[in-house]
């Protein structure tokens, strides 16, 4: 698919989603991803991007993410602290549970982590294939991602329903709801996905599974600060 109809295939929520992931993690470096850079005025390679530039890409996300509402709660996986907990910290948590990490600069900060132990996230499900904890220009947790693919479907509904449980037990009922994440539905053809946001004023979670050509059955969690 070419990149100017990899565009045109999403709503305008759904590049708000995506705008918000990029603006978080390693996808800024992937090749469909670039347009929707330039149009956002982000340069590639994104090695050269400022922190200016991402708090724009940012911004550009949530402004479609963000609700009037104050979250009751603000949940993350780890025990983390959004706009509390610092990179060092983060640091001291990886390498006290023996996780390896890389620190990673793209105009923000990131700890990015692979094949991480589920349970040490406090998560359900097989092993995340890749952690980012992003900090904002203050260098405090702004947001995490957690990546899991090529998973069966087992591994996928427990992922899925893992972090879906967690979030209806903090927050109750989803703001919106998209798509079918029975593997068996997502397997029937490339690129299926189904989508579950909360959102609210200061806080964003959006969990995704999807189908990808690339990666087979796929779960993303995102837990992101949304505060003005």
């Amino acid at each position: 698919m070419s990149p100017r109809r990899w565009l045109q295939r999403y709503t305008m929520p759904s590049v708000a989603a995506l705008t918000v992931a990029i603006g978080l993690v390693g996808a800024m470096h992937s090749k469909a991803a670039r347009p929707l850079l330039a149009m956002l005025g982000v340069p590639c390679p994104v090695d050269n991007t400022t922190a200016e530039q991402v708090s724009a890409l940012r911004a550009s996300g949530l402004a479609h993410l963000r609700t009037d509402q104050l979250a009751p709660a603000r949940p993350v996986p780890g025990g983390f602290v959004l706009d509390r907990t610092t990179a060092e910290e983060a640091a001291r948590w990886a390498y006290e549970n023996d996780i390896a990490c890389d620190d990673v600069k793209h105009g923000y900060r990131y700890l990015r982590c692979r094949g991480v132990d589920a349970n040490k996230l406090g998560l359900a499900g097989p092993p995340v294939s890749e952690l980012w904890l992003s900090f904002g220009p203050s260098g405090h947790l702004v947001g995490i991602d957690v990546y899991r693919r090529g998973m069966s479907a087992g591994d996928t509904t427990a992922a899925w329903d893992g972090a879906r449980y967690a979030l209806r037990n903090a927050l109750g009922m989803p703001t919106s709801t998209m798509g079918n994440p029975s593997p068996e539905v997502l397997s029937g053809s490339p690129l299926q996905t189904a989508r579950l946001q909360y959102r609210f004023s200061d806080y964003v979670a959006i969990v995704t599974a999807s189908n990808l050509p690339y990666a087979g059955l796929a779960v993303r969690e995102q837990y992101l600060s949304s505060g003005s």
